[in-house]
């Protein structure tokens, strides 16, 4: 603005200049003529924030999981079986079969001397017999188990990237188009030929 002021002074003085030697007679005089500077407005694109990167967790999940533990091991034990006894009932001979010499009396009185036979004697005797001799039998007792609850990780912790791209704006700003110029312009005439300083 300041410079704006300052150059149409230099033209009011130099129209005064011009007017004083026109009012001497002067026939070839020229007034100095200031054309101010040209601008406009240019619109730039500016960064208002830069790109970044934010990292986001992800927390690791947990579950519950049932497995089979064992409470107490395999093991065999010896037992004692005892024997199995059982009463049998058997003929026996008491007396074996023979010939015996008997003398007998008929009707008549006459002593008459026979063999007779005389056959076994038998009678029924109770003896215990071992049915199954007694023995020792391993047993084989099976391991015992329960389920048990462990907690176990699913899925571990994660970490994700997001890029945050960057954020740009308009700016206004004015830029000079033309710089000020100043040419000399005979006095009285406002088109025509003219000489540039």
């Amino acid at each position: 603005m300041l410079r704006t002021l300052s150059l149409s002074a230099i033209v009011l003085a130099a129209s005064a200049v011009a007017a004083q030697a026109g009012g001497h007679g002067c026939r070839n005089c020229y007034q100095k003529v200031v054309h101010p500077a040209q601008y406009h407005t240019v619109a730039e694109k500016v960064l208002v924030r830069p790109a970044q990167t934010v990292a986001h967790t992800t927390p690791a999940e947990y579950g519950v999981v049932h497995e089979k533990v064992m409470v107490r091991p395999a093991q065999t034990v010896a037992r004692h079986v005892p024997a199995v006894l059982s009463t049998v009932a058997e003929t026996v001979m008491v007396s074996p079969g023979r010939k015996e010499w008997q003398v007998t009396r008929d009707a008549h009185g006459r002593e008459i001397g026979c063999w007779v036979k005389i056959p076994a004697q038998y009678a029924t005797q109770h003896r215990t017999v071992v049915v199954r001799p007694a023995q020792t039998v391993h047993e084989v007792i099976p391991a015992a188990y329960a389920s048990q609850a462990r907690h176990v990780m699913v899925r571990p912790a994660q970490v994700h990237h997001q890029v945050i791209p960057a954020e740009y704006g308009v700016r206004q700003r004015t830029e000079m188009v033309a710089p000020p110029t100043a040419s000399w312009q005979p006095v009285g005439l406002h088109r025509g030929h003219f000489k540039h300083h």
